[in-house]
C-alpha cells in the first residue's frame, strides 16, 4: 500500500506549490514540478534546496526573476472551467525516433503497479530511472527532476508510462522537451490533441 502524503514546496520563503505524493526522497519531484509549473528555467536557477519531512525549501539564485504566474493551465471562472494555454505550451526540438518494439523492451523494465510507474530512458534504451507514485504527472515530475541534477539532455531521453494519462500529463513532457511518450495505459483525446499541437510523439499501447 503506497503513503499519501502532503509537501509543499517553499521558494524564496513564499509558500509556492503543494503536492500529494508517495515519494520519500522529495527532491526529485520537487525539481521537476518546478520546472513542469515555470517556477524555474533550468537548475541554473537553483541556489539551495533544503529537504525536511513535509516541507521542501527553495533558494533560487535571482529570486526577483522567478515568477510563479507563469502557468500553462489556467482556470476559468471560479475555478469551474479550465484551458491549456498552448501559446506558452511550446514546441519539442528533437529529432529523436524510437521504435514501437525498443518501447516494448523498455516497457519491461518498468515495474507494473496499481498505481503509476514509469521510467526514463537514454536513447539506446537503456534505463536511467525508474519512478513510481500515485498519479502519472508526480512520476513524470520524478523523472524530469532527476535528469535535471544529473544533467541529462531529455531531448535525447524517451519516457514509459504505465498508467493513465491527461493533459497535464502531456503538458509536463512537452514544457521539459521529453520527445517520445509511451503510454501503457489509456489517453485523453485533449491529451492527444495537446501532444500532436506541441510535437510530442505520443505512443499508447
Amino acid at each position: 500500500m503506497l503513503n499519501e502524503k502532503p509537501v509543499q514546496i517553499i521558494v524564496n520563503g513564499r509558500a509556492a506549490i503543494t503536492l500529494m505524493t508517495s515519494e520519500e526522497k522529495k527532491t526529485n519531484l520537487v525539481v521537476g514540478a518546478m520546472l513542469t509549473e515555470k517556477v524555474i528555467e533550468s537548475l541554473d536557477d537553483v541556489e539551495s534546496i533544503i529537504e525536511e519531512d513535509s516541507q521542501v525549501s527553495v533558494i533560487t539564485k535571482n529570486p526577483y526573476s522567478i515568477l510563479l504566474s507563469r502557468k500553462t493551465v489556467l482556470a476559468g471562472c471560479g475555478g469551474a472551467s479550465s484551458f491549456l494555454d498552448s501559446g506558452k505550451l511550446g514546441h519539442i526540438s528533437s529529432d529523436l525516433s524510437v521504435s514501437k518494439e525498443d518501447l516494448m523492451k523498455a516497457a519491461e523494465a518498468v515495474s507494473n503497479t496499481l498505481w503509476f510507474s514509469g521510467g526514463l530512458f537514454s536513447s539506446n534504451g537503456n534505463m536511467l530511472k525508474a519512478a513510481e507514485d500515485i498519479s502519472s504527472q508526480n512520476v513524470l515530475d520524478v523523472l524530469i527532476g532527476f535528469a535535471l541534477l544529473e544533467k541529462v539532455d531529455l531531448g535525447n531521453c524517451f519516457v514509459v508510462l504505465k498508467g493513465n494519462a491527461v493533459t497535464e500529463t502531456v503538458r509536463k513532457a512537452v514544457i521539459a522537451n521529453i520527445p517520445v511518450l509511451a503510454v501503457f495505459g489509456e489517453t485523453t483525446a485533449p491529451a492527444c490533441d495537446t501532444a500532436e499541437e506541441a510535437g510530442l510523439r505520443l505512443i499508447i499501447f
